[in-house]
């Protein structure tokens, strides 16, 4: 027994040193993250407002990681597809979400889901806030709100109007207007808000309801005209352009936020850099100054704003959506 003492004790040391380096290059690896590009998902076709804020953002956050984050486009099914992508990826910090508003709607539009749109992810932080809108193509005549739901009323629902698909904040926003104006304008759901836009330009359908930062640039080229919009005040991009309860229209003063998240389970050992240089992103006057250019609002994007952001939107919606016929496509 005292004779093999000496291999016995050179066998546990190897044993050790080995555990130890192991040890030490898993925390390396986890301290260097990320040591690879990074992928953030924006459930909405390329082109869309929720898109060009993704991309923005998703170039300064890769300068201040060392490494690129590249957007990926995965549309369809009101950002079901994109959102569960990225709920069922692996949780390492490497498959990113753009979520928003839509993730609060989906368990009211695709019923029995075995995950949760919420609460299967953990936040990174808010980015932006969006004014929602109601837009028409400017060669109709309805030049004020009031002549598109007169215009209604006189041949109940002759009318359509187009969103970036059933159960999204473009939908909602519009079903509320029927609500509450006592309208039947009929709904065309697209794959995008992108589309829908296109289609409106062409004259195909007279209405859509959209973000701000989606019809802006084609109000500004006197293609759409902007007719109201969400939220408890104007858009300083759009100042002359009342909101929907200037107009007499209740439940309208939320707009759509952009926040990015990460699968459930993601260790903080990425959430941290990815938080990190968010809030790093986020504090940059040129970020503020793009993202204004857009249409967009920037957000605090700490985890107690995303939290209080969440609830206010669970209570706020809730209502509506059981009020709302949402039958996916």
């Amino acid at each position: 027994m005292m004779k093999n003492l000496p291999t016995t004790l050179s066998h546990m040391a190897r044993r050790l040193g080995l555990g130890l380096a192991l040890g030490l290059a898993a925390a390396s690896a986890l301290a260097a993250f990320p040591d690879r590009p990074v992928k953030l998902v924006v459930p909405f076709p390329a082109g869309g407002s929720t898109d060009l804020v993704a991309r923005e953002v998703a170039l300064e956050m890769g300068n201040a990681l060392g490494q690129p984050i590249v957007v990926e486009n995965k549309a369809g099914a009101g950002s079901l597809i994109g959102s569960e992508f990225v709920a069922k990826s692996v949780p390492d910090g490497y498959t990113l979400l753009m979520a928003g508003l839509t993730n609060i709607f989906l368990p009211y539009v695709h019923k029995g889901l075995n995950w949760n749109p919420v609460d299967d992810f953990v936040p990174v932080g808010l980015v932006a806030d969006l004014p929602n809108v109601i837009a028409v193509n400017a060669k109709t005549p309805y030049r004020k709100l009031p002549d598109l739901i007169a215009a209604d009323k006189a041949q109940p629902g002759q009318l359509a109007f187009g969103s970036a698909g059933v159960g999204t904040p473009s939908h909602l926003v519009c079903e509320m207007i029927n609500h509450q104006a006592g309208t039947k304008l009929q709904h065309v759901p697209y794959k995008g808000n992108a589309p829908a836009v296109n289609d409106v330009i062409a004259g195909h359908i007279p209405v859509m309801c959209n973000n701000l930062g989606g019809t802006l640039p084609y109000m500004s080229g006197g293609q759409i005209r902007i007719l109201a919009q969400t939220g408890r005040a104007r858009s300083p991009s759009v100042p002359d352009v009342p909101t929907f309860a200037e107009l007499g229209l209740q439940g309208l003063d939320s707009g759509l936020w952009m926040g990015i998240v990460a699968p459930k389970g993601t260790p903080d050992a990425a959430l941290g850099p990815l938080r990190k240089a968010l809030a790093k992103v986020m504090a940059s006057p040129s970020v503020k100054d793009k993202l204004g250019k857009l249409g967009a609002t920037p957000l605090d994007p700490s985890l107690a704003a995303f939290d209080k952001r969440i609830g206010t939107d669970r209570k706020a919606w809730d209502p509506v959506l059981k009020r709302v016929d949402l039958k996916a496509n």
